[in-house]
């Protein structure tokens, strides 16, 4: 009669990966708040018990979930906007690349870190260093077409912040569906254009 073979038992580092890989598998499917005991030994087939085992701390595990998947957007956003040919260019890459759709689910999670960093301070460190990464990029650029006489402004930091706090916005408003996509997008790229000096159209001619 034939037997089944007995699964390989996974050393602590497998485990551990396996664990933070099904960690960022709930929170994309069911949001921060589902990166639970639980949910995560659900997703895992193993009892709670043994995430508690290698996780001891739900907080610092929904924080680096978080910081894994949020960097990692960031890294994949700075490459695709590298390859525009200039400052103008690279912005309105920029504010395509956060527009688009197929990023909505980090864009949940955003609003998720925002709400439950209240009360996760590993949670709350983690969205404010990759909102800093996400600032020095976005500053960065804006820099460089000040320089090359593309863009115009005195502030590149403070239309960083301006965009962001755009794009935070209008996240807000998609989660309760307030206004349509187009409104929402066109606010973020018609007032970002008039703050470095450019027609309200100029980024979306650029893309």
């Amino acid at each position: 009669m034939p037997t089944t073979p007995a699964r390989r038992r996974l050393s602590p580092a497998e485990r551990e990966a396996q664990i933070a890989e099904a960690a960022i598998a709930v929170a994309r499917a069911e949001g921060l708040a589902g990166v639970t005991l639980r949910g995560v030994a659900a997703a895992v087939g193993v009892a709670p018990s043994l995430v508690a085992h290698y996780r001891p701390s739900m907080e610092e595990l929904v924080g680096e979930t978080f910081r894994v998947v949020a960097t990692a957007e960031v890294a994949e956003v700075a490459r695709l906007v590298d390859r525009a040919t200039g400052p103008l260019e690279r912005l309105a890459a920029l504010v395509a690349c956060i527009e688009d759709p197929a990023r909505d689910d980090v864009a949940v999670l955003w609003a998720d870190a925002w709400s439950l960093g209240r009360t996760n301070a590993v949670l709350a460190t983690a969205a404010r260093e990759v909102m800093d990464d996400w600032q020095r990029l976005a500053a960065g650029i804006v820099a460089d077409g000040v320089r090359q006489g593309v863009l115009h402004t005195d502030d590149p930091d403070g239309v960083a912040r301006l965009l962001f706090a755009l794009v935070d916005a209008t996240n807000g408003y998609a989660l309760v569906d307030h206004l349509d996509r187009a409104t929402r997008e066109d606010l973020v790229r018609v007032t970002v254009a008039r703050a470095v000096g450019v027609p309200a159209d100029a980024l979306d001619a650029a893309r």
